[in-house]
């Protein structure tokens, strides 16, 4: 297997929204939590498998920085979920959430596309692309959306579900070929 952890992680990240629906429809309440526990998790692991594919050595840790900034933004949105604490809500959401979380996600998409660019030895490669040009379009789309004054969320939240494609391809990618360590 070519990147234990690139599967946990992007199995925790695609089973995120489905578990958080599952608990809040079982127990009442506590869905926000478990999905930023589980976003936490994805990221953080995710975090460590940039270091199993062979991208340069600049893009592995500029992606392992950017994605344990996110996991630290998701852990503490989950506490102040469980808490209920305002002084930790107000800085996960409002300093540290939304804007920064959306920053922050494009240097793990760039790095999906250096992979496709520069690992010759993809088994799923063929996904990826379609992954990214997936992605890309629901960014140029959201992008538009912007300049016209609303958002994704307002027009069609549902394709929010579309970026998680890329992590589709990292779990195929992550189960397969032998391991290699950046370059």
């Amino acid at each position: 297997m070519r990147s234990p952890r690139g599967l946990f992680a992007s199995s925790a990240l695609l089973l995120a929204l489905p578990l958080a629906v599952l608990y809040q429809n079982l127990a009442g309440s506590g869905g926000e939590a478990v999905i930023h526990g589980l976003l936490a998790l994805g990221t953080a692991l995710l975090a460590f498998a940039v270091f199993d594919f062979k991208t340069p050595r600049w893009a592995t840790w500029v992606v392992a920085a950017s994605a344990s900034v996110l996991a630290t933004i998701f852990f503490l949105q989950g506490v102040s979920e469980v808490t209920h604490d305002e002084a930790l809500q107000y800085l996960a959401y409002h300093v540290m959430g939304q804007r920064l979380e959306g920053w922050l996600v494009n240097p793990i998409l760039a790095w999906c596309v250096v992979v496709l660019l520069v690992d010759r030895q993809l088994t799923w490669r063929k996904l990826g692309i379609l992954a990214m040009a997936t992605v890309t379009c629901v960014q140029a789309y959201a992008l538009g959306l912007g300049y016209q004054g609303t958002s994704l969320d307002v027009e069609a939240p549902i394709l929010k579900t579309l970026w998680l494609m890329p992590f589709v391809w990292i779990l195929f990618e992550s189960t397969t070929g032998k391991r290699l360590r950046s370059a």
